[in-house]
């Protein structure tokens, strides 16, 4: 059959139009000027004492918030996330009725460029307000240093520690059912509420760097996988926890939990809401954000993976796109990640620091 040259001019000009103008469904996570694609698929020493708080920094936080530039946002959104006004403004409302409690102290200051806390703390002593403050601060610095994400509009997060006669009372007005848990945070308001333990202060003041995690994470990242958002609240929990050179640590008792490979990990978000599984996800979602974090290309590579979440807040990435971003700029990771347990495993103390 003889074919027209008609035809054969034809067939040229579709299939240059189709490689010019056809692309494909994607994802991008960018590694510092490197951009890797991956196409989507549908099923693809120690503790708080009044030692470990350097009073000179403590002095000169107000004046290093303000001294800060205010850097452009890398995020892109395609959507907004819902903060209901009128839900911000019965927070306020609700938690103005602690500010003249003499029982609490309450304090509003900046963290960071846009970015205030109102904090309520009870008044058990004269170091613990400030001590969360502090940590808190440091908290926020070392997140924005490793994930490089910062706020386009100003930020209130209201943190409020509360006695048990208090917490199941708020938790109640906020619209959740009291339970046993040591803290929650609702993202519609940014308000993170913690249950004070009289028994263990410190246990309270983690637990509330913790739950400002949860908001921070709700308004710089969006929607987020448990694997990742509760491994970013685990690590920085710990934020000046003892005397080091690393202002973040993690408590070794963690890495004694059943190991997960990571790919186990992020295709495991069904399995937090079964009681059962919780303590091991929690403890290998800890342990892998603090080895990418420890790691210099794992902490390259987490940080495209955390912008590329923050540039769609209402979605998250597909596994595969994360898991192929890994094989391709931090190709040994698994192998490189046991290493490091193991090593890890061998530290004597409470603590191993990170970063």
């Amino acid at each position: 059959m003889k074919i027209k040259t008609r035809h054969v001019l034809l067939l040229v000009v579709v299939l240059l139009v189709l490689h010019f103008f056809y692309k494909p469904n994607t994802a991008v996570v960018e590694v510092n000027n490197y951009t890797h694609k991956a196409e989507n698929a549908e099923s693809y020493t120690h503790v708080y004492t009044t030692e470990t708080v350097n009073d000179k920094r403590v002095d000169n936080v107000a004046s290093k918030v303000k001294a800060q530039p205010k850097p452009t946002s890398v995020q892109q959104n395609s959507c907004e996330l819902i903060h209901d006004p009128e839900e911000l403004e019965y927070a306020q409302s609700e938690l103005s009725q602690l500010n003249d409690n003499l029982d609490f102290t309450a304090e509003q200051f900046d963290i960071g460029p846009y970015t205030s806390v109102n904090l309520i703390t009870p008044n058990v002593n004269s170091d613990y307000h400030k001590t969360l403050r502090i940590r808190l601060f440091k908290a926020y610095e070392k997140y924005q240093n490793v994930f490089g994400l910062y706020p386009n509009k100003s930020i209130l997060i209201n943190l409020v520690v509360l006695p048990n006669n208090y917490y199941d009372d708020y938790v109640s007005r906020f619209g959740a059912l009291p339970s046993n848990n040591a803290g929650i945070y609702f993202g519609k308001n940014n308000t993170a509420l913690v249950r004070f333990d009289k028994a263990d202060p410190q246990s309270s003041l983690r637990v509330a760097i913790h739950e400002a995690m949860h908001v921070i994470n709700f308004n710089l990242i969006g929607s987020t996988s448990s694997w990742l958002n509760e491994g970013i609240a685990e690590v920085f929990e710990n934020t000046l926890i003892y005397k080091t050179n690393r202002t973040i640590a993690i408590p070794t008792y963690r890495l004694r939990r059943t190991y997960m490979e990571f790919r186990s990990l992020i295709d495991s978000e069904a399995l937090w809401e079964q009681q059962s599984y919780r303590g091991d996800l929690y403890a290998n979602a800890n342990n892998w954000l603090a080895f990418f974090i420890q790691h210099k290309q794992g902490r390259r590579v987490l940080k495209a993976i955390v912008q590329a979440e923050a540039k769609n807040p209402c979605s998250t990435l597909e596994n595969e796109v994360i898991l192929n971003a890994l094989s391709t700029y931090f190709i040994d990771y698994e192998q490189a990640y046991l290493v490091w347990l193991k090593a890890s495993k061998q530290v004597k103390g409470e603590f191993i620091p990170v970063y």
